[in-house]
């Protein structure tokens, strides 16, 4: 037996399409499970931490930042934890500087894109293990205001790959 990948895909694009954005987030960090690390990347083929939260932002929202993790905690997730909306874990050092992130897919479990992989982790494990390395953990919300307005400025830190205009029209 094979798979019909067109019939998967068209039948996806109809899920996907009937969607809430927080629902779209979760699900384009799924799509990138098992993705290789790649330090300063955002695609469904690889990313670091931050270009993974910012590849599901973009796909979920249609909005267009590409940033680091610090600046997505302290200028686009600013909102406290939502029961059904876009959540993102940090850890922050003790400068108060967001050293990692991680897309919170339910209560306390994250994708998290760090070496080697892109790979879905209880966020208990994760925050033990930064822990020891002196930052501490928080949850926080999208605010989707922010995300507008830093995405119709152009905002960005990092410029996006070539590959990125591979899997989105820009």
């Amino acid at each position: 037996m094979k798979i019909n990948w067109k019939s998967i895909f068209e039948l996806e694009q109809k899920q996907f399409e009937a969607m809430s954005e927080a629902e779209r987030f979760v699900y384009f960090l799924l799509l990138q499970y098992k993705g290789k690390y790649l330090w300063g990347k955002e695609t469904p083929e690889g990313s670091d931490c931050s270009g993974a939260v910012c590849l599901a932002l973009c796909a979920s929202t249609g909005l267009l930042i590409r940033t680091t993790a610090n600046d997505l905690y302290k200028r686009v997730f600013t909102k406290p934890q939502t029961k059904n909306g876009i959540n993102a874990a940090f850890f922050i050092d003790k400068k108060n500087t967001a050293v990692h992130v991680a897309g919170l897919l339910d209560e306390g479990v994250v994708l998290n894109s760090q070496e080697p992989t892109a790979r879905i982790r209880a966020l208990p494990d994760i925050s033990k293990w930064f822990e020891k390395e002196g930052c501490r953990t928080e949850i926080r919300g999208l605010d989707r205001a922010a995300l507008e307005k830093l995405s119709r400025e152009g905002k960005t830190v990092y410029d996006l790959d070539g590959e990125f205009k591979k899997y989105f029209e820009v």
